[in-house]
């Protein structure tokens, strides 16, 4: 009977503990993690004009990790407001602004492949006084992603193609290509977003660019009502598109970066087709042509 009791017991504790990791694993993405943000200045690279490195002041890590880049006549600190919302869920954020923010998509480009190259430098460097290095073996260099907004967003997906297997996820906020492009040696898992509002990186592009993308890799065209090009950047932080951006960007990192299947739902099943009820998107494809 004690024994009954002491399994009854057990098994009780168990299914508590098992419920509270679930919870945990399923913390809604659109809201604030539960890491504190910290920054600091990089060295400098010649990719780049500036860059500044978001990291959670706690933890051990190894924290998965992103390029991050705005767009045309954009700074590093125009994406802010996806770079804090990151970071609270354990991410580290390395935020550039092109050499040219004038240029043409080889800029942005450039400074995304400059900033893998310098997380998997900066998770190796030895700090000093003058120039610290608090991201030192926190890196997860297996988990890296790119993602940019705009022409930062077709420089993404460029990067992405240069890179193949050196980077696992790719994001495209609203990309933008200048000229023609070739992604067919994309092996990273990659999402294109795309808004009926947007008149800059109009969505009948961003679908043309997810339909070039190598039908072998993992691919998802997230095309939302509404968001205009604008949407995307600091000024509009706290508006009804950026929360939705912020569910999406992060769920795909959860899931597809770091492997936590707790949040397929919000990109595949039931919290996402709760969004597509309640008229999120115009249209959503995974792994086929839209």
């Amino acid at each position: 009977m004690k024994k009954g009791k002491l399994i009854l017991i057990f098994t009780v504790v168990g299914i508590a503990m098992v419920c509270a990791a679930l919870a945990a694993a399923q913390t809604n993405p659109s809201s604030t993690g539960s890491y504190t943000k910290c920054t600091y200045t990089p060295p400098s690279n010649s990719g780049y004009a500036a860059a500044s490195v978001w990291y959670p002041c706690s933890g051990a890590g190894p924290f998965a990790a992103t390029t991050l880049t705005g767009g045309f006549t954009n700074t590093y600190s125009d994406m802010a407001w996806i770079a804090n919302h990151l970071v609270t869920h354990g991410y580290i954020v390395f935020a550039m602004t092109p050499n040219n923010i004038y240029g043409y998509n080889s800029s942005w480009r450039t400074a995304h492949k400059a900033g893998i190259s310098m997380l998997k430098s900066e998770n190796t460097r030895t700090g000093t006084y003058l120039r610290p290095n608090p991201i030192k073996g926190k890196v997860n260099t297996s988990r890296l992603q790119i993602m940019g907004f705009s022409k930062g967003g077709g420089g993404a997906l460029l990067a992405s193609a240069d890179l193949g297997s050196g980077v696992q996820t790719t994001q495209a906020l609203a990309p933008y290509m200048d000229f023609s492009y070739n992604l067919g040696s994309t092996k990273a898992k990659t999402i294109c977003y795309t808004g009926r509002s947007d008149i800059i990186a109009s969505d009948s592009a961003v679908v043309r660019m997810y339909n070039s993308l190598p039908t072998s890799i993992d691919r998802t065209l997230g095309y939302f009502n509404g968001f205009a090009h604008t949407d995307w950047m600091t000024g509009t932080s706290y508006n009804t598109y950026n929360n939705r951006a912020k569910k999406y960007i992060t769920a795909f990192m959860k899931y597809h970066l770091e492997g936590n299947s707790a949040y397929e739902t919000y990109l595949y099943g039931a919290e996402h087709n709760a969004d597509m009820s309640a008229g999120w998107f115009y249209g959503y494809a995974h792994n086929a042509r839209f």
